[in-house]
């Protein structure tokens, strides 16, 4: 995983762009540079940002994804997955699962006990995948992060 800087955000961007259906869920529009840098600096109210991780996933050089985690959130024994987004070209081949897999077992390694996530409630594809994963819907609320944007999220929680 790369820290992603600014020379990276273009990749992201493509990253962006090949999710169109999440992104119309999620801000009823098209990402954009400024998008990425909102998401890179959002964290949700009672966290820190010097836990705060937004990585580039590559496989063999080729930058398939991104993913945005807060470690020691919402407890110190948590690490919260704020964003996956796996490029299109490579939805549905297992890259996201695996991913998962060994970010599971790296927090583990660390001491982390729970991954916790939202999903916005529209969003069926993510809630399918979450679910495959292991993760079990612990609640359900109103986003605080951008309260203008109205989100259900259904918490979805898993212990490692």
């Amino acid at each position: 995983m790369n820290i992603v800087t600014e020379d990276l955000l273009k990749n992201v961007l493509n990253i962006y762009d090949t999710n169109e259906e999440y992104f119309k869920i999620s801000m009823n529009g098209k990402p954009s540079i400024e998008t990425i840098i909102e998401d890179k600096n959002d964290i949700p109210p009672g966290s820190n940002f010097r836990d705060k991780n937004y990585k580039l996933i590559s496989i063999n050089g080729q930058d398939i994804g991104i993913i945005d985690y807060i470690m020691n959130y919402p407890d110190e024994d948590a690490v919260y997955i704020g964003l996956l987004i796996i490029h299109g070209d490579f939805h549905r081949q297992g890259y996201g699962r695996a991913f998962i897999e060994e970010f599971t077992a790296g927090m583990r390694e660390k001491g982390y006990h729970r991954l916790r996530l939202g999903v916005l409630k529209q969003n069926k594809n993510g809630l399918e995948f979450w679910t495959r994963m292991g993760f079990k819907v612990v609640k359900e609320i109103n986003s605080t992060i951008h309260p203008e944007r109205n989100w259900e999220i259904k918490v979805m929680e898993k212990t490692i």
